[in-house]
Order: C-alpha cells, then structure tokens, then sequence
C-alpha cells in the first residue's frame, strides 16, 4: 500500500508568500503551492485558476466573467514559482498544485450574456479544455523547477452540480444536474478530488469519515479509493472502519489540514496532520 502522507489544501493567511512557503515546507510532507486570499481581489481560488486560462476572465458585476481582456494577475503564478524556487530549491522533489476542478468554475464564470458557463454545454466544453492546457502546462512548469507534481482539483460547487440545485442568473432559470462527470475528472488523470460529495469510481478524494455518507464511502473503499481525512484522533477513525468492516491496512488514508487565522495557528495544524500521518503509518 501506498505511506500516509499530510497536506494543506492550499489557502494560507497573510500576503508573505515566503512566510507561508517556509511553513509548507517545514511541517508538510507533502509541500504545496501556498495560495494567500488576503492578497486581494483575484487571489482567490477561482482567480488564481482563471488567470492563467487562455479564455480572458475579469471581475464582472456579481463575480468573475468572460471579458475582452485578461486578467492583470495572469503572471501572477509564474513570479510565485520563481520565488518558490529560490526558496525551496534542492529541498522538494513533489509539489502539490492545486487548481479549481472545471465544474466549479463553470459555475463562477459567467458569460458575457450574463448566464453561468455551465448552462451552455459548449462553453462548459470550451473552458474544459482550456482547463486541461492550464494543467497540463502548470503541472509542466512546476515539474521543471522541482521535480514531481501532484495535482488536486477543488470542486467545492460539485454537490450543487451534481444534484442540480445550482441557482441560475435568475429565480426563473433553472441548471440541469450533472449526475455523472466522473468521465470529465478522468481527463485530467490521476488527482485529487477535493470536494464534499462522494463519486462512484474516484481514485482518490477528500472526505469526512466522521460525516459523510457511510454507504458512500464504504463503496468508494470496496472500489480500492484512496482517502484523505481531516486531522482527527485515530481512534475516531478506525471506529468507523470498524463499524464498514473495512481493514485499515487495506486502506491508504491520507490527512489534509486547513489553514488557522495566522502562520503561527497553521503552522500547528499542519504539524498535526503530519503526526497524525506518521502514527498511521506505525498503526497501519
């Protein structure tokens, strides 16, 4: 079976990308990408993604829209893997990078027509494939200056997506559900799905085992999926194998932490994760 590892899922507090680089790479086996919100407008997770996307996206009236000229952050991730290579240069062989999954950002990004980008099933295919020349060229670039990436695909709208509750432009406009877009995660290769609704046949996803669907999950395990878990006590954990009847050794179970309101709090729930890491990896 595959080692254990812990991971933060990429936000960090502050704006010193150093900082927050020094706190991945000391407390993460796994070091990633450190994206810093508090930098501002376009900063967030759908921003970073969409900077770096051939389609221009700029901020529009109720969030980020397809415009006539690309974004002023579209360098933005190249000057920050410039300075996380002079910071992290012979210390890291795996990078984490994580972009936002394509069904999310299809529902962030509206057209010019003011509609989400997923309503319309060309433009969903469009920015689909945009997304994979992202990924495909990011994760090239990352792997150049540091050796190896992993990649993870935030898809917090997917729940929405999938059970057809996502709201439209208006209160009369209605989004049809996408039931099944486990074929489109497939191109993408082998990720990290982080998200809060559990796919049938995914490799390898975020979950809760505490509180997520059990008759989900213990399907997701038969199939031989990998799952990373938020930092709880072991104990927690093998209770609820224990209750699928599931063997913990036949098993890879990650942990992934989140950031706190400060580098000094995050850096403590990243140690965390890690010991936690560590003491499955004796147990298992």
């Amino acid at each position: 079976m595959i080692a254990p590892t812990a991971f933060g899922l990429g936000p960090l507090p502050g704006t010193d990308l150093a900082a927050a680089a020094d706190v991945v790479l000391s407390e993460s086996p796994l070091p990633h990408i450190p994206q810093l919100p508090d930098r501002g407008v376009g900063s967030d997770l759908v921003g970073r993604t969409a900077a770096m996307l051939e389609i221009p996206v700029a901020r529009g009236p109720r969030g980020w829209r397809v415009a006539a000229r690309a974004s002023r952050d579209a360098d933005r991730m190249e000057r920050d893997l410039d300075q996380l290579e002079e910071l992290w240069h012979g210390k890291v062989d795996t990078v984490k990078v994580q972009l936002v999954g394509p069904f999310t950002l299809a529902a962030e990004i509206e057209m010019p027509n003011g509609h989400r980008m997923i309503t319309d099933s060309g433009a969903l295919r469009d920015l689909t494939d945009a997304l994979l020349e992202v990924c495909v060229g990011h994760r090239r670039d990352v792997e150049k200056r540091f050796g190896k990436s992993v990649l993870q695909l935030d898809e917090p709208r997917l729940p929405e997506v999938v059970a057809g509750t996502l709201k439209g432009a208006t209160d009369y406009e209605t989004i049809a559900a996408i039931s099944e877009p486990q074929e489109t995660f497939e191109r993408f290769g082998e990720h990290l799905l982080n998200t809060s609704v559990l796919l049938d046949d995914t490799p390898w996803l975020t979950c809760d085992p505490r509180t997520c669907n059990r008759d989900a999950l213990a399907k997701l395990l038969d199939q031989g999926a990998r799952i990373a878990i938020p930092t709880m006590q072991a104990r927690e954990l093998y209770r609820v194998f224990d209750e699928l009847q599931i063997d913990p050794a036949e098993t890879t179970v990650d942990v992934y932490t989140e950031s706190a309101a400060t580098l000094v709090g995050t850096a403590a729930n990243y140690r965390a994760a890690r010991e936690m890491a560590e003491a499955l990896t004796v147990e298992v």
